[in-house]
């Protein structure tokens, strides 16, 4: 997992870096549905723009679920990964 981040990096790919995070919150919950922070995405280089307009374009796409709840972080929902 961490060689694909380190990938990511050097491709200068952040959105790349969102996807890796939802697949890995998936693995490390056991489930489909958990919260996304900023924190760690920040940490590995995708800010908070990236975040959203990522999770915007997979919503759009049909691989996810987004729950928008005000001051906390999006809930997900992985439906097509």
């Amino acid at each position: 997992m961490w060689s694909i981040e380190a990938a990511a990096r050097a491709a200068r790919s952040p959105a790349t870096l969102v996807i890796i995070e939802l697949l890995y919150l998936a693995w490390k919950t056991r489930g489909t549905t958990f919260p996304v922070a900023n924190l760690r995405l920040r940490q590995r280089g995708a800010s908070k723009e990236i975040k959203r307009r990522v999770l915007r374009d997979l919503e759009r796409g049909g691989v996810i679920l987004v729950e928008r709840r005000p001051r906390k972080a999006p809930v997900i929902t992985l439906i097509g990964l």
